[in-house]
Order: C-alpha cells, then sequence, then structure tokens
C-alpha cells in the first residue's frame, strides 16, 4: 500500500460519509425555488431573522458533534443513501415532470385552471340559477299584471289556491281586539 492509499483509507475513516440524496432533491426547480424562498422569508423578517441565523449555527454544532457517530455509521448510511437514490430514479423514471418543471410554469397552469374554473362555475350558476330565476320572476310579473290586484277579491285565485289561510285572513273582516265572542 502507498502512502496516498494509505492516507486515502484514513481520511475516510475520519470524515463522515456524504449524503447526496439531500443536494439530489433540493436540485428538483420546485424544491429549490420553495427552499430559496423560504430561507429569503425567514432572512428578510425582522422577526425570524435572529432566530433563523441561530437554528442555523446550532443544526452546523449538531452536525459536526455527531461526525465521530457518522464515521462509525457510515456504511449504512452509504447504503441508506444509495437506497434513497435509487428508489429516486425509479419515481423520476415513471413520473420525470415533476423533476423537470419550472415554478413559472406551474404557476402560470394554476392561473389558467382557476380562470376556466371560474368561468366554468359562472357558466353553471347562469344556466341553472340565474336564468330560471329569471324565467319564474318574469312569469311572477305577467300573472301580477294581468290580474292587477284582483286576486284578493277572487276566493280561487292562484295565491288563494296556493295559500288556504292567507285566503281565509283576507276574507274574514278584521275585528277589534276588544271585541269578545261567546262560547
Amino acid at each position: 500500500m502507498s502512502a496516498t492509499q494509505t492516507q486515502t483509507a484514513t481520511t475516510d475513516q475520519t470524515n463522515p460519509p456524504e449524503i447526496k440524496i439531500f443536494a439530489r432533491v433540493a436540485s428538483i426547480p420546485m424544491v429549490s425555488s420553495s427552499l430559496e424562498s423560504i430561507n429569503y422569508v425567514l432572512t428578510s423578517n425582522i422577526l425570524t431573522r435572529q432566530p433563523y441565523a441561530h437554528a442555523k449555527v446550532f443544526s452546523n454544532t449538531a452536525y459536526r458533534l455527531t461526525e465521530p457517530l457518522q464515521v462509525r455509521l457510515a456504511p449504512l448510511i452509504v447504503r441508506a443513501d444509495g437506497f434513497a437514490n435509487k428508489a429516486v430514479d425509479v419515481v423520476e423514471s415513471r413520473y420525470p415532470y415533476p423533476f423537470h418543471i419550472q415554478p413559472k410554469e406551474v404557476a402560470t397552469y394554476v392561473i389558467e385552471r382557476k380562470d376556466n374554473t371560474i368561468n366554468g362555475v359562472g357558466k353553471v350558476i347562469g344556466d341553472n340559477v340565474t336564468t330560471p330565476a329569471i324565467n319564474v320572476a318574469q312569469g311572477i310579473d305577467n300573472v301580477r299584471s294581468s290580474t292587477s290586484f284582483s286576486f284578493l277579491s277572487r276566493p280561487n285565485s292562484y295565491f288563494h289556491r296556493g295559500l288556504p289561510q292567507l285566503s281565509i285572513i283576507l276574507q274574514t273582516p278584521f275585528q277589534s281586539s276588544t271585541t269578545t265572542t261567546a262560547h
């Protein structure tokens, strides 16, 4: 064994393994854009700037403190990383679109769908609610104009047949509340 091979073997045993799956998932355009947006919001907001900076320092410190454990578990971590990459390969081969679409394309699609939905709902409401309501209102106006309020004097009018209680009330004279009836 040469000195370079010995040094590489020693370095591999003292450095934690590189986990590639996180970088791979973070390179997906939608994920990358989301992470950039979250980072921007957290660093630009006065209420979250300090806690976010402290959380980053804390997580980096925790990562460095776990390096000896990562070195010891390196074979398992590398194997798990390999399985995770294979799983992402399978998903990407079946559904390549989400791995390559840009955020602006998604935003455009969502806006178009929203506009189509709003137009479709407006048409459905117009066809199923507004138009029948207008037709009924016009029918009532036609009945009202043709009867010219004579329905109050005719017990067999449209309204009296539909509302018998109202017919009885309208035909009986009003009695004073002071009038008493004998039983």
